[in-house]
């Protein structure tokens, strides 16, 4: 009764939303005929007041440009006082240095000037002293007629030394470059203006780095402050001004940090500061001839003058539409009940086919205004058909694209478009839970969609029209937006199935290839620590889904469930029967601490289930695979022992089966132990038959189907997919009666 309710509410809740949706649409939708371009033909006044969204749009990014463009307001860094002061005091002992090294070098060259003085008054009196000497033996020479003696040559007048100044090229060392002047100054001044300069320069430094907000560059505004500060408290000669500015202006540093409080303020208020222009009731909006302008569009838009008219305007219409929505509701309610009965059971398949279905018709409403082949309406068959079924999905389909065609108001070249890539998409799903084809699938998905989308408007285009190039060039624009809606599809779809499965617990194809692969850890943890566990669950596995299968239940959970059904048995394998390879060791052990081993396999499996994050209804299978039943051998034992022992005790404390599927993983998972425990008694394949029949039918009796929605019908079939699947592994090892002779 209460599944019948809610799914009666789900109908009632997706037809009301339909109809608002197509109420709401683009098909109703009705106003002044307008158009950006064209001429009015008639005269439009404002019907009440209203704000001219144009107008103050300008304003408001006017208002916006000068917010940004704002001179920004700043605090002064104090801490930047302390590197400047520590870069003056390493400068200054660089230009005492260079002073030093000038003392000694002009005193150098001094000195070799007067040692070359010292020289040259030598040679001058060695010169003349000789000079005396050559006039009287000249004159002798002369007296006693013997030839004159020739006159001594002066000596060569020794080198005269040069000043280099090689202390200048101690400049090119520092950072701060000063012109010749400066450098020439700086080593001359004495040493007593070098100090008064050099504490003038670190006092308006000071002055100015603390009280001053600098920027970088240094601007034009700090080299006046610099020039200001000096002269107002500092006499000195220009050229002695310019050098300390110099310093000064090298040694400053910028300590600017934005006020970002203020600047916030500013900017908010700036931004805000613009004004709101009205349109008032009465005004002309648009002129008779006039031309209708993008600004007019909007402020009709704006004013509700093209918005949808009143329904009872259309009432025929609207009747007609929703009779239609309800035949197509009537015919898939009709489809579903006949041949996907199993939507109806099963309440989470119905609630994921309404929220498919309800987030593809918001999705078309909301981007009603986008162009034919780039609707989001392809994603339905596509979830729709990996999800749940693809002969349901392909129905589906067209009563989802001919409801979305009256919320797009859509024309024949939607319903042509729509209809064939709709089928198209249902049928190459299949190849989508391949993640290898997946890619190529949605590739050729997009091929074909280009090529269907052409020929879609090859044919609702004239002939005439495809000459202009222009149309030839939408043309082609169009169908590379239909290739990529199409490739989109399938990678959306695709990468959306993990949200699916995780708030429906449904299974998809792809879940099912990495919860059944032989590398996952937990089932090659099975092969190596219970191979027998192992092998017993792929049987389970494969007569759950045979079982699913035949009476329409999700085969694809049953086999899951089946695969991963007995997974705590990895705690004590050696303590079940098929993982024995020797003594049993339940033969010394208390009846009732064997039972809670055993037991105990199921909450480990949770555990288990819940480490590897393994999904819902896989956890629900290994919670209910046993249901209350009772350990019938352990029992007995007991009793044997202990007349008076708790039936209760012996019994799973676990919750019987509430779905379908996990009521076929508990029936072939005691049918797999109670056939593969007789098969060497076995002499036809009648036994096996009766052993099914008799296994299912006390779980029947004992009350642990009555939740999961099995009916006599569906018990009925699931002993015969038992049978069927079970004759064909063992007949090798059934003997079968031998034939009587023929006389």
């Amino acid at each position: 009764m209460k599944k019948y309710l809610l799914n009666t509410g789900l109908i009632l809740a997706a037809f009301f939303i339909t109809c608002v949706a197509i109420a709401t649409g683009s098909y109703f939708n009705a106003g002044l005929a307008m158009t950006v371009g064209q001429e009015s033909e008639i005269r439009v006044r404002a019907p009440r007041d209203t704000e001219n969204i144009l107008e103050t749009n300008r304003n408001r990014q006017a208002a916006l440009h000068f917010a940004e463009n704002l001179h920004e307001v700043s605090t002064i860094d104090p801490a930047e006082w302390y590197v400047a002061e520590n870069n003056l005091g390493l400068q200054r002992v660089d230009y005492e240095s260079v002073r030093e090294a000038y003392r000694m070098e002009r005193n150098a060259y001094y000195e070799a000037v007067e040692m070359w003085n010292v020289q040259l008054a030598a040679h001058e009196e060695a010169y003349e002293s000789s000079l005396a000497e050559w006039h009287v033996e000249r004159d002798e020479a002369i007296a006693a007629g013997y030839p004159v003696p020739p006159r001594p040559v002066p000596l060569p007048e020794p080198y005269r030394p040069e000043w280099l100044a090689e202390t200048y090229l101690m400049f090119n060392n520092f950072s701060n470059d000063l012109t010749e002047a400066q450098q020439e100054l700086m080593v001359t001044m004495s040493a007593e203006n070098f100090y008064e300069m050099w504490e003038a320069i670190e006092s308006v430094a000071r002055t100015v780095q603390t009280t001053h907000t600098i920027r970088y560059p240094i601007d034009i505004m700090t080299q006046n402050t610099v020039h200001f500060t000096l002269l107002s408290h500092h006499t000195m000669d220009r050229l002695t001004e310019e050098l300390a500015v110099s310093i000064i202006i090298f040694n400053l540093r910028p300590n600017a940090i934005p006020d970002e409080e203020i600047n916030r303020q500013n900017f908010i208020t700036a931004k805000n500061n613009y004004e709101v222009v009205m349109i008032l009731e009465g005004d002309i909006i648009v002129d008779e001839r006039q031309l209708i302008t993008q600004e007019i569009y909007d402020t009709l838009k704006e004013l509700d003058m093209l918005a949808p008219e009143s329904l009872m305007d259309n009432l025929y219409a609207v009747l007609g539409v929703f009779f239609l929505v309800s035949i197509l509701f009537l015919a898939c309610l009709m489809y579903l009940h006949f041949y996907r009965s199993s939507i109806a059971a099963n309440s989470r398949e119905a609630i994921l086919l309404l929220v498919l279905y309800l987030l593809t018709i918001s999705l078309v409403w909301t981007l009603s205004d986008l162009s034919f082949p780039v609707l989001p309406i392809l994603i339905f068959p596509m979830l729709v058909a990996i999800l749940i079924d693809r002969r349901c999905s392909t129905v589906l389909t067209f009563a989802v694209i001919l409801i979305c065609f009256f919320i797009v108001d859509g024309d024949m070249t939607y319903l042509m478009f729509y209809s064939a890539s709709g089928i198209l998409i249902c049928l190459f799903s299949r190849y989508t839970t391949e993640r290898g084809k997946s890619i190529w699938t949605g590739l050729l998905i997009s091929a074909v969609m280009f090529v269907l989308a052409i020929a879609v408007m090859l044919i609702t285009e004239r002939s005439d029209t495809l000459q202009d190039p222009q149309v030839v060039q939408e043309m082609f624009i169009t169908a590379g937006f239909a290739a990529v809606a199409g490739i989109l599809t399938v990678f959306v779809c695709m990468g959306s199935l993990p949200l699916w499965e995780t708030f429906f617990g449904v299974v998809t194809p792809v879940k099912l290839l990495d919860l059944t692969n032989p590398t996952n850890l937990l089932l090659r943890r099975l092969t190596i620590e219970a191979p027998g566990t192992y092998h017993h669950s792929l049987i389970v596995a494969n007569l759950a889904e045979t079982a699913a299968l035949d009476i329409g239940a999700n085969a694809h959970a049953a086999r899951v469930g089946g695969y991963y059904h007995d997974v705590g048995k990895l705690k004590f394998p050696h303590y079940f029967v098929e993982n024995l390879d020797g003594e049993n060791p339940h033969d010394h052990l208390d009846p009732l601490n064997s039972t809670q081993i055993i037991m105990s396999h199921v909450s480990y499996g949770l555990t288990l289930a819940t480490e590897h994050r393994l999904p819902q209804f896989v956890r629900d299978i290994i919670r209910e695979h046993h249901g209350t039943t009772l350990l019938q051998y352990f029992y007995s034992k007991s009793r044997e022992s202990d007349v008076e022992c708790d039936e209760k005790d012996f019994r799973y404390p676990y919750t019987i089966p509430q779905t379908k599927e996990s009521a076929c993983v508990m029936l072939a998972d005691s049918v797999e132990a109670a056939v593969r425990s007789m098969i060497p008694k076995i002499q036809s394949v009648d036994e096996v038959e009766k052993t099914i029949r008799f296994i299912i039918r006390g779980k029947l009796n004992d009350g642990q189907l009555a939740e999961s929605d099995l009916s006599i019908k569906d018990v009925t079939v699931i002993e015969q997919s038992f049978f069927r699947v079970l004759k064909g592994m063992y007949h090798e090892r059934i003997a079968y009666p031998a034939k009587a002779k023929v006389s």
